[in-house]
């Protein structure tokens, strides 16, 4: 488990990228833990190219100094932030790892996927909003799209009317183009 907070050292920022790489390299199970400064500061690329060989990456609003944890057994953490030069340590006790890896973990639990921070309107959608998006894809007419959603015609065009709002658009198509450049298709298909 990687878990990563921004530091402006460029060193840093590659040594992670490599051990990362490395680590997925030999088969090995990566989650990363961001914080949101990080992908603010950063070039996301590295990020999308680590989630595409297997790294699992959520966000957290948790703060935290830079840490790897290596199978539980080592951890090293490091920073930089208003120092001279920067400092690493390198923890072997159990103890102390024992009580990382369980901050580590409770972070993880409580952060969101990548996906969702880097493109927040797929979180508040919700499901109606997904829903009401994939009977827009499928082209039904109000009055079906209502029906299968199981709500009044009303309400499924209150609906719309905020996915409008929602993805600044005028009409039901510009919806359908907007929530494409987003990747929010795919999503609705999952329902």
């Amino acid at each position: 488990m990687a878990v990563s907070n921004p530091t402006r050292s460029d060193d840093h920022l590659r040594l992670g990228q490599l051990v990362v790489g490395d680590l997925l390299a030999h088969g090995k199970r990566v989650r990363l833990l961001y914080s949101p400064g990080y992908l603010e500061t950063r070039d996301r690329q590295p990020l999308l190219r680590h989630s595409s060989l297997g790294a699992q990456i959520r966000i957290t609003d948790n703060d935290f100094h830079n840490a790897l944890i290596l199978d539980r057994r080592v951890a090293v953490l490091w920073s930089g932030a208003g120092a001279e030069q920067p400092y690493a340590y390198l923890i072997r006790d159990p103890a102390l790892l024992r009580a990382l890896h369980q901050f580590a973990v409770l972070a993880w639990q409580s952060a969101g996927g990548l996906t969702d921070h880097l493109n927040p309107l797929r979180a508040e959608l919700g499901e109606t909003g997904r829903k009401v998006l994939r009977t827009l894809e499928l082209g039904l007419i109000d009055e079906a799209a209502a029906r299968r959603l199981g709500m009044s015609l009303r309400t499924y065009r209150r609906h719309v009317a905020d996915l409008m709002d929602r993805l600044g658009v005028q009409t039901r198509f510009q919806i359908g183009m907007r929530a494409a450049e987003l990747g929010l298709l795919g999503r609705a298909r999952e329902l």
